[in-house]
């Protein structure tokens, strides 16, 4: 399904030279220009409702209309694509499918607005295709190891793993004080994509456009030098994630750590989210999954996870942008940026932000950011569509069904078909 879904996306970003590119103009009932924005918010809502408020008292001819999906945002957009009614701007996952539409003249070039000039440079990768920068980079996700500080502190556990020994040695000593060490969410396999991604971009690290190449020509493989390591890390897993791992999902695994029953988790920020759900939240701090044994390859793993573009054709352009200035201007006490970024569980915008909440996992990763001790995730740069069925293949290993050289099999075989 995944891959039928893929090939009618791209069979109607074709029909682009075919049929007229955009949305036609929309006012409101009271006359004003109505710009439409499309992005996925399951759990959002009255944040962005603040935010239209916010907006239009400034901006009083101008309606913006959040077309928010928390479903299955690809089987959205696949079937906008397809019948040609994008919004005016709208969420793109970044890389693979930045270049996708930009390719197909789907997107804007966004290379002279400002925000190009205030996020931080890197970012702008996740965005850009032959030079130009085709999307703004909303927001910065971090995925590592979340941990209970209390936890290790009673456990006298008085300095973060930075090897997969002492990783191994700290696991050891959780458990032998009556501690789960790892709370599991890995009955969804969506997690076991993120982590897969982590694991491998700690190999890869020194060269991931040559291994995404090499993969794209249909020659490479992920049977690369040091993957053992990755395969060393999942066995780790089984053994401290507790006797009933298989049948822990990601809810599960967030309120475990939020509630104490475990004291490390490997998520991403929004896995914090389950903190507010306890009256007296634990103090999480964060540290970089430690796959290596070597300390200075053991990095941070932060990326963008969403690229607002604008379409090639809005309904009005000078509207449009004026409402892609509100969401990109992260100067606005209480604008998008602000409003979206400043909860905790909520992912950073990618350029310098102030939290105003108390939480050391944010200040951890600010510590990572700051120093460059970070990595892109590998997984956002595969061909478009493979991320879902690398963890389900991956998922195999961590459930003890298959072995690695099986695995290692599939991951190359499978990823053929994308190609």
């Amino acid at each position: 399904m995944k891959k039928v879904l893929l090939f009618a996306l791209i069979a109607a970003l074709a029909l682009n030279s075919v049929f007229a590119n955009g949305s036609s103009e929309l006012a409101s009932s009271d006359g004003r220009t109505q710009v439409t924005v499309a992005l996925w918010a399951a759990d959002r809502g009255d944040r962005l409702e603040r935010s239209e408020a916010e907006f239009e008292a400034s901006h009083p001819d101008i309606d913006i209309n959040f077309q928010v999906q928390s479903g299955d945002y690809s089987n959205y957009l696949g079937a906008k694509t397809a019948a040609n009614d994008l919004a005016d701007i709208y969420l793109l996952t970044p890389y693979a499918q930045v270049m996708t539409f930009a390719q197909a003249g789907r997107i804007q070039d966004l290379s002279d607005v400002p925000f190009v000039s205030e996020v931080y440079p890197e970012s702008l990768e996740s965005a850009s295709y032959d030079g130009k920068v085709y999307g703004y980079p909303a927001n910065y996700e971090f995925l590592g190891v979340y941990y209970n500080r209390d936890i290790f502190e009673a456990c006298g556990i008085t300095e973060v793993p930075t090897t997969r020994s002492e990783f191994i040695q700290v696991c050891e000593t959780l458990q032998a004080n009556g501690y789960q060490p790892i709370a599991s969410t890995f009955k969804e396999s969506w997690t076991l994509k993120h982590l897969f991604s982590i694991l491998l971009t700690t190999v890869v690290q020194d060269d991931i456009p040559g291994f995404i190449d090499s993969l794209n020509s249909g020659e490479g493989t992920f049977n690369v030098d040091g993957i053992d390591e990755v395969f060393a890390f999942a066995d780790i897993l089984r053994q401290y994630s507790g006797a009933n791992y298989k049948d822990m999902d990601s809810t599960s695994g967030y309120n475990a750590l939020a509630n104490g029953s475990a004291a490390m988790l490997i998520s991403g920020e929004f896995s914090l989210s389950a903190l507010d759900n306890i009256s007296n939240p634990p103090d999480i701090g964060l540290f970089a999954v430690p796959v290596s044994e070597n300390p200075e390859r053991n990095k941070l793993a932060v990326d963008v996870g969403q690229v607002f573009v604008v379409n090639a054709e809005p309904g009005n352009q000078e509207a449009t942008m004026e409402v892609l200035d509100f969401l990109s201007d992260g100067s606005l006490e209480n604008g998008y940026v602000a409003i979206m970024s400043n909860e905790i569980g909520s992912a950073p915008p990618a350029m310098p932000f102030n939290f105003t909440f108390d939480c050391q996992a944010y200040a951890d990763y600010l510590a990572y950011a700051d120093a460059g001790n970070t990595v892109p995730w590998v997984y956002q740069q595969f061909a478009n569509g493979f991320d879902v069925v690398s963890g389900d293949i991956f998922q195999a290993y961590v459930f003890g069904a298959k072995d690695q050289a099986t695995v290692l099999s599939e991951l190359d075989e499978a990823y053929k078909t994308f190609i």
